[in-house]
């Protein structure tokens, strides 16, 4: 449960219920039979002789504000780490589809060599060179090593 939904669902009714026992007022009066009378609604107004009593709530249990208070900062320590774990799933998630993306173009790039007899090593010269023999099986055999590196637990 979320820390900010749950704060205000402990605080909200204990000060309504401190309000409320607060805001209440007896009423003592004693009949014409000599009954007395205790009640929150004012007596018949025939009975002059009523007499008002402020009820003072009770003083709050120091156990259960201690509860409440540890149940309130243990929530809020879970509700934190449930977030960095969520955070660093994220960012597993992220890490692993970029190495994804990179294996990929590491295959990609193989491939293209694997399917071509002849590679450019530089086509902005005038005169290209391209690699072949002994220099083509070099680089493949480095683009197959940077494949490995790169798809290494994907």
């Amino acid at each position: 449960m979320n820390a900010k939904r749950l704060l205000p669902a402990l605080i909200v009714p204990a000060a309504l219920v401190f309000a409320a026992a607060q805001a209440q007022q007896v009423y003592r009066w004693v009949d014409a039979q000599g009954n007395v009378h205790y009640s929150q609604i004012p007596p018949p107004s025939a009975v002059t002789k009523a007499k008002v009593i402020d009820v003072a709530p009770p003083l709050p249990d120091p156990t259960g504000v201690a509860q409440q208070q540890q149940l309130v900062k243990s929530v809020a320590a879970a509700d934190a780490a449930q977030q960095k774990a969520a955070e660093e799933a994220a960012q597993a998630a992220a890490k692993k589809a970029q190495q994804q993306q990179a294996c990929d173009a590491a295959r990609k790039q193989l491939q293209a060599y694997m399917d071509t007899h002849r590679v450019i090593t530089n086509s902005t010269s005038a005169s290209p060179a391209y690699y072949t023999g002994d220099d083509l099986v070099k680089l493949r055999e480095q683009t197959q090593q940077q494949v490995n590196k790169a798809c290494a637990g994907t």
